[in-house]
């Protein structure tokens, strides 16, 4: 059975010790039903940085933990993964309303990343934890520091939308970070991650424009 890590409780001060035991309490909680154990740690590791960004316990704290494996159940290289969200609300005893508004609070308080299969299913991406999404971001800011250099130097033409799909197909073929049955939406998600690392060469190409020119 998976546990957390136990600590000597008396170094821990009374919030601390409350926050240790919303956790386990919450681990023990979903362990009644029929969930992936490998998963619960993930899940609760979600919950805790939520309470620590919003530090506030919510009113009905189980229901947040549900939403939590709900998110962390569905990452991209979980597809397919086709259970609806009426099926898995009622094999955990919640309303959908309720799921839905306990996973949009944690997207919004822990910034997930929601992208939808052409059959409408959602799934999560954690930017700040996940090791693909992580490793894929340190490549497009190499590739585009390359690319910059290549075009001061070399005067070489950037082109965001070819540096995209070139990027996404060696994620998804090549480093089989996410599958290739998401292709499009991960391409999207690429395409983002370049246009952002792409800004300070764009205003640095409309000054070259302006005063070089």
């Amino acid at each position: 059975m998976l546990e957390l890590i136990s600590y000597n409780e008396e170094v821990l001060n009374s919030r601390d010790r409350v926050a240790l035991n919303l956790l386990k309490d919450g681990e023990n909680f979903l362990e009644q039903f029929e969930t992936n154990h490998e998963l619960l740690i993930d899940t609760v590791s979600l919950i805790h940085k939520y309470l620590q960004i919003t530090n506030k316990i919510p009113h009905n704290l189980f229901k947040y933990y549900i939403a939590a494996y709900y998110i962390v159940s569905r990452h991209p290289m979980a597809f397919p993964h086709h259970e609806s969200k009426k099926e898995f609300s009622h094999q955990y005893g919640i309303k959908v309303s309720s799921l839905d508004y306990c996973v949009d609070r944690l997207i919004k308080a822990l910034k997930l990343i929601k992208i939808m299969d052409d059959m409408q299913y959602p799934y999560f991406i954690d930017p700040y934890k996940d090791i693909g999404y992580k490793l894929a971001k340190s490549i497009v800011e190499d590739e585009i520091d390359k690319r910059m250099m290549d075009f001061l130097l070399k005067h070489q033409q950037i082109n965001p939308k070819i540096i995209s799909e070139e990027l996404t197909l060696r994620f998804v073929f090549e480093m089989n970070i996410f599958p290739e049955e998401l292709f499009r939406q991960i391409y999207y998600l690429v395409d983002q991650m370049v246009e952002e690392e792409l800004q300070d060469f764009l205003e640095y190409k409309k000054l070259q424009t302006k005063y070089l020119i």
